[in-house]
């Protein structure tokens, strides 16, 4: 049992930067705000009800089993952001670009999906949405790795990277090319070529920061990521902790961002807080430890939902306490109107969660 379980953030001084320690509130967004067509109406109006000063959206603009079309994928989101009265910091999912393969999404070439991505989002040094705020990227704006986005406010940072679910696009087994899909051997060749660039560049973008938050003494730091990197496994029970950590091997996508993260949290003195989705159930939990089996006090995990879901999470954060983060779950009625706001948005199969697909 050489690594335990422990997630953890970063931290630069590229945004607003507040004086004080100021209390301020963060809205976090559902998964899948075009679920099966219909738009997540009901989330925006509530999140402009609320006094937040921002929002994140942790990825996933669609569900997964509908097609990838730029009207979707593209203008659609843009334009919801733009409904939302406060700005928003996305993290891209799975659903817009790595699971485009799939027939039922289009059989789009992922690659492809994400160049698009990047460029139509990612082109200016802001986050999303009214009232922008200014962000530090790690590639050039609306080139590679300009989705991995960051920016201090109040003293906590807040930090988006690209990592996804479906095995963070690498393709580890025959079975996991051809599933909903008519991908050949190079297609996913290039898919798993894409995974491990990108992951390195991932896990350059964590360690950085995490220097800068041990120097600048941050009190907090906000990782945001789709992927529910611990999917399927409940790490309160002993035995699962242990099977996901042997899990941890070079089949699956999340395994160096994982021990980055490990390395890198147990060095940072600030509380953390890991944003997540991609599993679309609402869960806050403890879900790191140390060597000898206690929780890491200074960790929380939140996931978000999703699905039918419109349900939203509000973030309270005091830079000036103990415990920087707080959640409380705003419920809301699920999705029951039959109306589809945006045309290519029919459902074909099954969508799916996190996890090696």
């Amino acid at each position: 049992m050489q690594k335990f379980l422990a997630l953890a953030g970063l931290c630069l001084a590229c945004g607003p930067l507040m004086a004080g320690a100021q209390e301020f509130r963060v809205a976090i967004l559902p998964n899948e705000l075009f679920e099966k067509g219909i738009e997540k109406t009901r989330t925006a109006e509530s999140v402009n009800s609320h006094d937040v000063q921002f929002a994140i959206f942790t990825g996933d603009s669609k569900d997964g089993s509908s097609r990838c079309d730029d009207a979707v994928i593209g203008r659609g989101l843009r334009e919801y952001f733009m409904r939302l009265r406060v700005p928003t910091l996305y993290a891209l999912g799975d659903n817009e670009w790595t699971d485009c393969h799939r027939t039922s999404n289009g059989g789009y070439d992922p690659l492809e999906r994400l160049a698009f991505l990047r460029k139509f989002f990612f082109s200016r040094n802001t986050t999303q949405g009214p009232g922008p705020i200014r962000v530090e990227r790690q590639g050039e704006p609306g080139a590679k790795y300009s989705e991995n986005s960051r920016f201090i406010y109040n003293n906590v940072l807040f930090v988006a990277l690209n990592v996804v679910g479906s095995n963070n696009n690498l393709v580890a087994t025959p079975e996991q090319c051809r599933k909903y899909s008519k991908r050949t051997r190079a297609d996913c060749n290039a898919a798993s070529a894409e995974f491990r660039e990108r992951s390195a560049r991932n896990r350059q973008w964590l360690s950085q920061a995490f220097a800068r938050a041990r120097q600048e003494g941050l009190a907090g730091i906000a990782v945001v990521i789709q992927a529910d990197i611990y999917f399927p496994y409940e790490l309160g029970d002993h035995a699962d902790r242990r099977k996901f950590l042997q899990n941890l091997d070079d089949s699956n996508g999340f395994t160096g961002f994982f021990h980055t993260l490990v390395r890198e949290t147990h060095r940072f003195a600030g509380q953390v807080a890991l944003i997540s989705g991609d599993s679309h159930y609402f869960k806050l939990d403890k879900a790191m430890f140390n060597r000898d089996g206690a929780i890491t006090s200074n960790f929380t995990r939140v996931v978000t939902f999703g699905g039918r879901e419109t349900s939203w999470v509000e973030m309270t954060v005091r830079p000036d306490r103990q415990s920087v983060f707080s959640f409380q779950p705003v419920i809301l009625p699920v999705v029951h109107s039959p109306r589809a706001v945006l045309p290519g948005l029919a459902a074909e199969s099954p969508g799916t969660g996190s996890g090696r697909r």
